[in-house]
């Protein structure tokens, strides 16, 4: 859940600070402002790929499982020694920040997609500077995680960290035996729900229709999915609220918000739901006591029968669908970056981080992190590995659509974590009936003309 901001554009200056004894600086790496170089920068990585380099990410991007796998495969590859550093996410930024400051040896830093990118932009190599030592160059990435990645920056468009995997929401998982046993097909709109609830009222009583975090705690995750009906209804209009500063109370969002409350006040959906944190949420689906669990893609992991297996998920077999509709034609999410690497300035052996980069990005240790379903790779080319869902056709077809959702969002999932939570405290007022639609997306609205969430 972590904020980007705009890019805004600047004066740059040209003083030059020097890099390192491995690169040669034809341009500028940094003024002398704490500025980024200008874009026709043409510091090159130059050198060998051996010696041991540091890797610092923090907690589940891609996790530290991921990261002892892919240091060993790149190892025994190059013989490079890859030594991995992985901090907790909310401590990740300050101690990043602190280690750059200090010029500590850092080869590659794995960037938030939030302030952070800007905050450590001057203490970045621009990837021109590397770009012919990815197997593929930016080509090896799709377009759009190219697009996304450079809204992170400010000053000249170029990119100081390139796109590793991108995740969606909200996007739903659903218990296919328990539909089947109800005899309902998976839901495309709110009406198809509806005859879900009323055949989960005969045929499986107690047994709630669909869940999501909620509650107190996750309010975050109301602004999500009510953004997510938003989106069906004006594929535009989170964009532009977060670049163009345009209107948060748009009618397509009152009437987004109008839509979701009424679904709880005529019944479609279960307000008890509501009070549901994440992990109750997840729980309640994992146990079978919901047949439809709303989340972000980052859940799907819930596709594989061994993971449900390790984590006593009793779900049989799951499917997925995207977030129901009025007209099934429209439904889509959002999705953004979750993770980008980049070279600092100050790296000891930048030519090695190079090829741990592309290694990990474009070629084979792709598959060594993409396959625990946490992130979509931003590679152009990539496809899951064989047998990651086995035989299960279900699941495979409930992978790709989620892929496909993430490839064609309705915007960016490109959040200001703060306002979301605030806004997602409304949401959850209008879905318990204590608050209009109006009032709600108004309140909005003044906040964000407040200053205090942008």
């Amino acid at each position: 859940m972590y904020g980007h901001h705009r890019p805004s554009r600047g004066p740059l200056q040209a003083a030059c600070l020097a890099v390192t004894a491995a690169l040669v600086v034809a341009g500028c790496g940094t003024s002398a402002d704490g500025q980024p170089p200008t874009s026709d920068a043409t510091a090159k990585v130059t050198g060998k790929v051996a010696g041991d380099i540091t890797v610092w990410t923090w907690d589940g991007a891609p996790g530290a499982e991921a990261m002892k796998t892919l240091a060993a495969a790149f190892e025994k590859k190059t013989g490079v020694k890859v030594h991995s550093k992985v901090v907790n996410r909310d401590d990740y930024k300050s101690q990043a920040q602190l280690a750059l400051n200090s010029n500590e040896g850092i080869d590659v830093l794995g960037v938030q997609p939030s302030q952070f990118a800007t905050e450590v932009q001057s203490k970045l190599l621009p990837v021109s500077a590397y770009e012919s030592r990815l197997a593929k160059g930016l080509k090896g990435y799709r377009p759009a995680t190219v697009e996304q990645t450079q809204k992170l920056y400010k000053g000249n468009d170029a990119l100081y960290s390139v796109p590793l995997g991108s995740s969606g929401s909200s996007v739903c998982y659903y218990n296919a035996q328990m539909l089947q046993d109800v005899g309902v097909q998976p839901p495309q709109t709110w009406k198809d729900v509806r005859k879900l609830t009323e055949a989960l009222k005969t045929k499986r009583p107690g047994t709630l229709t669909l869940v999501k975090p909620s509650g107190s705690t996750d309010a975050w995750f109301e602004d999500e999915f009510v953004l997510t009906m938003a989106g069906q209804k004006d594929p535009g209009f989170f964009d532009s609220v977060r670049y163009d500063g345009k209107p948060w109370n748009t009618s397509a969002y009152v009437s987004a918000l109008s839509r979701y409350g009424q679904l709880y006040k005529d019944g479609t959906l279960q307000r008890s739901s509501l009070d549901m944190g994440y992990a109750d949420a997840m729980g309640a689906f994992n146990s079978g006591k919901a047949a439809i669990a709303c989340n972000g893609s980052w859940e799907a992991a819930l596709l594989k029968k061994d993971y449900r297996e390790q984590n006593d998920i009793t779900v049989p077999s799951v499917g997925v669908i995207p977030v129901p509709a009025d007209d099934p034609s429209t439904r889509s999410l959002r999705s953004f970056l979750d993770i980008t690497w980049g070279i600092p300035t100050s790296a000891k052996n930048p030519a090695s981080a190079a090829a741990f980069i592309s290694f990990a990005t474009q070629e084979e240790g792709i598959a060594l992190w993409a396959n625990g379903l946490g992130f979509v790779p931003a590679s152009a080319d990539w496809k899951l590995s064989p047998g990651v869902l086995g035989d299960d056709k279900l699941a495979a077809q409930g992978y790709d659509e989620i892929v496909n959702l993430i490839k064609t969002p309705a915007s960016d999932r490109n959040n200001l974590s703060s306002f979301s939570d605030r806004v997602g405290g409304y949401a959850l007022e209008v879905a318990r009936g204590r608050m209009s639609a109006k009032d709600a997306a108004d309140k909005g609205q003044k906040d964000l003309d407040s200053g205090l969430y942008s």
